[in-house]
C-alpha cells in the first residue's frame, strides 16, 4: 500500500525561556566535563557556525506527520487507524516524502523482515519478546551527536518502536564498535548481538572504506560484507538484515572551487561509494538496504534549508539532524512493511518457506564465513580450557554485574593455564583464495594468528610465557603484565600458530617479575578468520606491534552497550564522543 501525502507539521516543542537563556552558558562546561566529540573539521568557509552541535541541531520546523492521511481507509471493515494507529502516529518525519522513497534502496521480497514486523504487530498473550540489534562503527555508535543514547538514530528508532508496537516486549541493543570495519564483526558478532535477535541493522559503509583497486568484481568490501551478512543470517533466530548506508568520507562535502569548499577539502562524487557494488549482496540474499546518500544528496546539493551538508553533518559523521534522517528511513521501512502486511499482502506460506530455507551457496564461491564466533570471551573462552592440564588459575570476575571483567587469574609462579583451540582454516575464505574459490599453493601451511587478551597494570603483575605444547607449533612469547602507567588495561599479544584442529597453548607464570608480585590474567582470545598475517588486525588493532592495547571498549567491559526496553534505557552515560 503506497504511503499517502503528509499532513501539516505539528507545532514544535519549545524550551522554557529561562532554560534557553542559560543553555549557551552551560554547554561549554558540560563539554569540558563530558569530553568533546574528537573529530576534525571538514567544513571551513566564511560564515560557518563553528559550533557543530548548533549548526547540525534538529530542525523541528521541518517536521511533518501522517495526520489524517489514513482516515477513511479500512481493511476488512476495520479502520486502518485503529489497526495501526500507534505505528503511524508515533513519529514525526524530517525527510520529505519523496526523499524517504529514494532512501529505500532495496526492499525485495523481505520475507524475514515481514516476519519480524508481523511479530511486532502481534497482540498475543503473554506478549511476544522481540530483539532488535545494530552493528556498525562510530557513526551509529553516536559519535558527533548530543547526546549519545538519546539523539543517535538507533535510540530514536528504539523509542519509536516501543511506542509503535506496545503489545510486544521489545529489546533493542546498540552493539556498535567505533573504528573497526566489517571483518572484525565477522569474528566477534556474538559480542554485539544476541543469538536470538530477529532484526539486525548494519552500518559499515564508511568504516569499510574502498577496494584498493576499485574493482567491480572481486571487490574486497563486497567479499567481507557477504561473509558478515551470511554470519548474521545464520544466527539461531534467523534474523532479518537491513544495511544502513551513509555517505562515504568526502561525499558530504562541496566540490573543489565551491564557495563552501575554498580549501579544496576531500570531495567524493555520488558514485564513489561501495554501497552500489553491495547491491549484489542485497539482492542475492534478499536483505534490505537504506541509503542516506540516496535520500539526502539532491537536497544537499540544491542547498535546501535544513538539508545542507553542513547542517546534516559535523564532518563525515552525521550530527543530530543527520541521525534524525537515518531514523526516518528506518521508521519508513517498518511502516511500509506493516502497511503491506495489513493492507494487501499478509504473511503466508511462501514467506515462511523463504525464512526456513537454507542459505544459498556463497555468491563468490568459497567466500564462506566462520560458523561460530572467533572472538572467544566469557563462557566461550572457558570452553577452551583443558582442566586436567591447568593448575593455579581461577576464573574470576574482577568487575561488576553491570560491567563484568572476567578472566583466568593466577597469583603464584608455576601456575599453568592450558587452552585447546581450532586453528584449522581449511575451507575458509581469505586473501589466499581467489574470488573463484580455488586454493593457492601452500595455503594450508600458512600460520594463523591468535590474539590473546591479557591484563596489564601498574601493580601486582607478573610475567607469563605463551607456548604451543601439543598439536601445533609457534614461537614462544614472554609477556610482562606490569607497566609504569597508572592504569589497568586489557592488551593483546599475538601468536602465529600452525594450523591444526586441536592446538594446545600453555600460559605459564614465570619466576621473573618487575613488580615484585606474580599476578597474571588472561581474559580471552580472537582467532584470525584467515590464514597468514592479517593486515587489518596488525595495522589497525596492533599497530604492527607484537603487543597492543585492546581498545574496543564495548567488548572489553569498559563501556556498556546501549539497550532500550519498556523499563527504560541502560547505557549511554559512560562514554562520550
Amino acid at each position: 500500500m503506497p504511503l499517502p501525502l503528509p499532513a501539516r507539521r505539528r507545532r514544535p516543542w519549545l524550551l522554557a525561556p529561562w532554560y534557553a537563556a542559560l543553555l549557551p552558558l552551560l554547554l561549554p562546561a558540560l563539554l569540558r566535563r563530558r569530553g568533546g566529540i574528537g573529530v576534525g573539521a571538514t567544513f571551513n568557509f566564511e560564515g560557518l557556525d563553528s559550533d557543530y552541535y548548533r549548526r547540525s541541531a534538529l530542525r523541528p520546523e521541518l517536521d511533518w506527520h501522517w495526520g489524517e492521511a489514513f482516515r477513511g481507509i479500512a481493511v476488512h471493515n476495520q479502520p486502518l487507524t485503529s489497526l495501526l494507529g500507534e505505528l503511524l502516529g508515533a513519529h514525526n518525519y524530517t525527510l520529505p516524502r519523496l526523499a524517504l522513497g529514494r532512501g529505500l534502496a532495496y526492499l525485495g521480497g523481505a520475507a524475514r523482515l515481514r516476519r519480524v514486523v508481523r511479530h511486532l504487530l502481534s497482540r498475543q498473550s503473554p506478549p511476544r519478546s522481540v530483539k532488535i540489534g545494530l552493528i556498525g562503527g562510530s557513526i551509529s555508535w553516536g559519535q558527533a551527536v548530543r547526546w549519545r543514547g538519546e539523539a543517535d538514530w538507533f535510540s530514536t528508532l528504539s523509542r519509536y518502536m516501543l511506542a509503535a508496537f506496545p503489545a510486544a516486549n521489545i529489546t533493542t541493543r546498540n552493539g556498535c564498535t567505533p573504528g573497526v570495519p566489517a571483518n572484525y564483526m565477522i569474528l566477534c558478532l556474538e559480542q554485539s548481538v544476541d543469538p536470538d535477535v530477529e532484526l539486525v541493522f548494519v552500518e559499515f559503509t564508511v568504516n569499510n572504506g574502498h577496494d584498493p583497486n576499485n574493482a567491480l568484481y572481486g571487490n574486497t568490501v563486497v567479499l567481507d560484507m557477504e561473509r558478515l551478512v551470511r554470519r548474521i543470517l545464520q544466527l539461531p533466530g534467523r534474523p532479518a538484515v537491513v544495511l544502513m548506508h551513509v555517505p562515504t568520507q568526502g561525499m558530504a562535502q562541496y566540490p573543489p572551487g565551491h564557495p563552501k569548499n575554498p580549501k579544496n577539502e576531500l570531495h567524493r562524487p555520488y558514485y564513489q561509494t561501495t554501497e552500489d557494488a553491495l547491491t549484489a549482496v542485497h539482492s542475492y540474499y534478499d536483505v534490505q538496504s537504506l541509503s542516506l546518500r540516496n535520500a539526502l544528496y539532491g537536497l544537499a546539493v540544491e542547498q535546501r534549508e535544513g538539508f545542507k551538508w553542513e547542517q546534516a553533518f559535523v564532518d563525515h559523521h552525521p550530527g543530530n539532524q543527520g541521525h534524525k534522517m537515518m531514523a526516518d528511513l528506518a521508521v519508513y521501512l517498518l511502516q511500509a512493511t506493516a502497511l503491506q502486511l495489513v493492507g494487501h499482502l499478509p504473511y503466508g506460506r511462501e514467506d515462511a518457506e523463504a525464512v526456513a530455507a537454507a542459505l544459498p551457496e556463497p555468491m563468490y564461491p568459497g567466500n564462506v564465513a566462520p560458523n561460530t564466533s572467533m572472538c572467544l570471551l566469557g563462557e566461550r573462552f572457558r570452553e577452551l580450557v583443558v582442566p586436567e592440564s591447568t593448575a593455579g588459575f581461577a576464573y574470576i570476575n574482577e568487575g561488576t554485574a553491570e560491567k563484568p571483567k572476567p578472566g583466568y587469574v593466577a597469583n603464584t609462579t608455576g601456575a599453568v593455564l592450558r587452552l585447546r583451540l581450532n586453528t584449522d582454516r581449511a575451507g575458509l575464505a581469505g586473501p589466499q583464495r581467489p574470488a573463484g574459490g580455488a586454493k593457492t599453493p601452500d595455503a594450508d601451511k600458512q600460520p594463523v594468528q591468535i590474539f590473546f587478551h591479557h591484563l596489564r597494570s601498574y601493580e601486582h603483575m607478573g610475567v607469563a610465557a605463551f607456548s604451543c605444547v601439543a598439536g601445533c607449533a609457534c614461537a614462544p612469547t614472554e609477556v610482562d603484565g606490569h607497566h609504569g602507567e597508572k592504569v589497568s588495561q586489557l592488551y593483546m599479544v599475538v601468536l602465529e600458530v600452525s594450523q591444526a584442529p586441536a592446538c594446545d597453548i600453555e600460559i605459564k607464570v614465570l619466576d621473573r617479575t618487575s613488580s615484585g608480585e606474580h599476578k597474571f590474567k588472561v581474559s580471552g582470545a580472537v582467532i584470525a578468520e584467515r590464514a597468514g598475517r592479517d593486515a587489518w588486525w596488525n595495522n589497525a588493532l596492533m599497530g604492527a606491534k607484537k603487543e597492543a592495547v585492546f581498545g574496543i571498549r564495548e567488548h572489553n567491559g569498559d563501556v556498556l552497550q546501549i539497550t532500550y526496553t519498556k523499563a527504560g534505557k541502560v547505557g549511554g552515560n559512560d562514554a562520550w564522543a
